[in-house]
């Protein structure tokens, strides 16, 4: 893997730098909304920062760098027919003083990168999801869980390094494996769908839950199920995954989606899950605000009565839309291997 400097230097010219701070990417506001990206120089005239403050080697600890002057957290985003873009964790410093900096450059801000994945293009929300998981776990291992000496990021920010010549230890960014599960019921034509009180008004979604050590991704679709509504699953089948970048414990979720056979229809809610669970019709759920394509998404009414579901960006929107265009059971009318 080529290093950081040796990126950082001999690409000067071609290296583009996206800035976040906490889990928020700086964004252009403009239609169609972008993340935002500086070269090496508008860093430096902007904002002050130079090459030398990023934090991309045991450097920045041998050298005293950070006792005179600010580090930053940066990592590699990927290269692009333009050249490398790297994430700076901007954290250390006030949100407003950067805004205000950017005045004169147009309309920038921060925006949470949780709410930038239902506006962004597919390359940006990849680039904002990996900055932001993988920023937010730099900042939560500075110390050596081992020898408890000062850890620094190593090859462009893809693992971080103990600095204690005796220890050596390395840590590496989380995925934490999720299952969501599509729940039907064939014979009465209805799949099951579940609300938490953080959602807003009538919006219900697929039942999902963490992957216990030791356990298949089978086991945990049918234990997050039952412990959630009190329903049992029997058959199911893999339907698609994919990586949700604002996890807990600053991890990046690999979201695995199943179809899911019911079993038994009596739902029994644990409450300190979920606020509520039902069953929904097939024509309940053509009516969803996300899946009719005359009616804009957009911000529900607390007194609307229509369903409303995650959208395209999120996973459950795919398995609820695929659901709702099957025309047999998903089990039947699929080549899909059965697990």
């Amino acid at each position: 893997m080529l290093s950081f400097h040796l990126v950082m230097y001999f690409s000067y010219l071609l290296t583009a730098f996206a800035l976040f701070h906490g889990t928020s990417a700086l964004v252009i506001t403009d239609s169609p909304m972008k993340l935002a990206f500086h070269d090496a120089e508008k860093l430096q005239t902007l904002y002050e920062i130079s090459l030398q403050q990023f934090e991309p080697s045991l450097t920045c600890i041998s050298n005293d760098v950070g006792n005179s002057i600010p580090i930053y957290p940066c990592i590699a985003l990927g290269a692009s027919a333009s050249g490398w873009a790297f994430a700076v964790d901007v954290s250390n410093r006030s949100r407003h003083e950067f805004e205000v900096k950017n005045e004169a450059e147009g309309n920038l801000r921060f925006e949470p990168v949780r709410a930038l994945l239902a506006t962004l293009n597919q390359r940006d929300i990849a680039m904002a999801g990996l900055g932001a998981s993988t920023l937010a776990w730099h900042r939560q291992h500075q110390f050596c869980g081992l020898c408890g000496s000062r850890m620094v990021a190593v090859e462009a920010g893809g693992r971080r390094a103990c600095t204690s010549e005796t220890c050596r230890n390395r840590a590496y960014p989380r995925v934490d494996p999720v299952v969501i599960a599509l729940v039907q019921d064939p014979v009465r034509d209805k799949i099951l769908l579940g609300r938490q009180s953080v959602y807003r008004p009538m919006m219900y979604s697929c039942l999902a839950g963490y992957v216990g050590p030791c356990e298949s991704l089978e086991e945990a679709v049918r234990r997050e199920v039952k412990e959630e509504s009190g329903i049992d699953v029997g058959e199911m089948s893999y339907h698609s995954s994919q990586p949700w970048p604002i996890g807990r414990g600053a991890s990046c979720q690999m979201m695995v989606g199943f179809t899911a056979t019911a079993t038994s229809t009596e739902i029994h809610i644990d409450t300190n899950e979920l606020e509520d669970c039902r069953w929904f019709s097939r024509a309940e759920v053509a009516e969803a605000e996300e899946l009719v394509v005359a009616r804009r998404p957009g911000p529900s009414d607390e007194s609307s009565k229509t369903l409303s579901i995650p959208g395209p960006y999120a996973i459950a929107h795919h398995l609820i839309k695929n659901w709702l265009s099957t025309t047999k059971a998903p089990l039947q009318a699929s080549g899909r291997n059965k697990l």
